[in-house]
């Protein structure tokens, strides 16, 4: 007995599959990080600039939004009510999940920049005298 695919079902997984990159990757793509290196730098005035010039994300909406989209289609991955076809959820599912983790650790660095940042400037001008 040949099983005949679903014109229709193969064009929507079509579209879901082409669609998956506008969909996803907000906290991959779009969350911006610290440069790379940044905790080797010795000269305090380059870090500045840095942080003044090519600012990095801080806020984590983003991030939020591809978790809650992945946990959309884990759940429904649990419930059996699938929202496209199983495979095309697994695959978004893992989309989800690895921008959410990867823009989140990108965050997070941000912020220990920052903070570096920061307690350099703070202690450089303690350190002249200028308080």
């Amino acid at each position: 007995m040949k099983r005949h695919l679903d014109p229709h079902a193969a064009r929507r997984a079509l579209w879901v599959l082409l669609l998956i990159p506008a969909l996803t990757g907000c906290g991959a793509l779009l969350v911006n990080g610290p440069p790379a290196g940044w905790e080797n730098v010795e000269d305090l005035s380059e870090l500045e600039t840095v942080a003044l010039m090519a600012p990095c994300t801080n806020g984590k909406a983003l991030i939020v939004a591809d978790a809650f989209m992945g946990v959309v289609y884990g759940l429904s991955l649990l419930g059996g009510s699938y929202v496209s076809e199983p495979a095309i959820d697994v695959v978004l599912l893992g989309s989800f999940g690895l921008s959410a983790w990867t823009g989140n650790r990108k965050v997070n660095d941000c912020a220990d920049f920052n903070a570096h940042v920061y307690w350099s400037l703070r202690n450089s001008t303690e350190g002249d005298g200028n308080r």
